[in-house]
């Protein structure tokens, strides 16, 4: 799908305005402080890391952060504010470059619902295998009750909650409590939050589901 990385890196990054950067004051991983004190090893992938306020975040309060983005930009950002923390250019699709059980929390915001329903379940396996046991995924996706047909995206014929925009030439999935399941199915994962959630971004209400699974 080289079409989405087109899309991050000629598009969004590029052409991303100040005004519409309202994500950064997201305090998402704020609620689970306590949880998150307390994972080990102290070592974070933030996969996906976007802009890096997860990483910041993260490595303001002592942990070993190791940030991933397939968006060279966005990489680059996460480098500048936060230097202390290791930065790479990463296709999770490809896998995981890192060895068994090597982190104690891997942190998924809004990283995780571009992909086939296939795609996804091979990321969560080795999101599994990369985490220690008792170690933490914590997350957020887009929720199937968000409604994409009047943004120019198309379902798949052979998917309903997998969506293409031919025009942005980006891909995006909407996940629902069948997915959930069957993801948990894949692994004996423990499932300690799954929770469906309404937001408002950019003026306008979004449906998000957020959840912590541990190993």
């Amino acid at each position: 799908m080289q079409s989405d990385r087109e899309f991050w890196e000629n598009d969004y990054y590029k052409n991303l305005q100040e005004s519409e950067k309202d994500f950064l004051k997201d305090t998402f991983l704020s609620k689970y402080e306590e949880l998150i004190s307390k994972v080990e090893p102290k070592r974070v992938l933030d996969l996906g890391c976007g802009l890096g306020q997860d990483t910041k975040w993260l490595r303001g309060r002592g942990l070993k952060v190791t940030a991933c983005d397939f968006a060279k930009q966005a990489v680059q950002q996460v480098q500048q504010i936060c230097p202390e923390a290791e930065a790479i250019v990463l296709d999770m699709r490809e896998g995981l470059p890192f060895k068994n059980g090597s982190f104690g929390l891997v942190n998924a915001n809004l990283s995780l619902h571009y992909f086939s329903i296939d795609e996804t379940a091979k990321i969560w396996a080795e999101i599994y295998r990369v985490l220690a046991p008792g170690g933490k995924l914590i997350g957020v996706v887009n929720s199937a009750r968000n409604g994409y047909a009047n943004d120019g995206y198309v379902a798949s014929p052979d998917d309903k909650n997998f969506y293409y925009n031919p025009q942005r030439k980006q891909h995006k999935r909407l996940f629902d409590q069948n997915q959930f399941d069957y993801l948990a199915q894949q692994a004996p994962w423990k499932i300690r939050v799954l929770r469906e959630n309404e937001i408002a971004r950019k003026e306008r209400k979004k449906y998000t589901w957020e959840f912590v699974w541990e190993k």
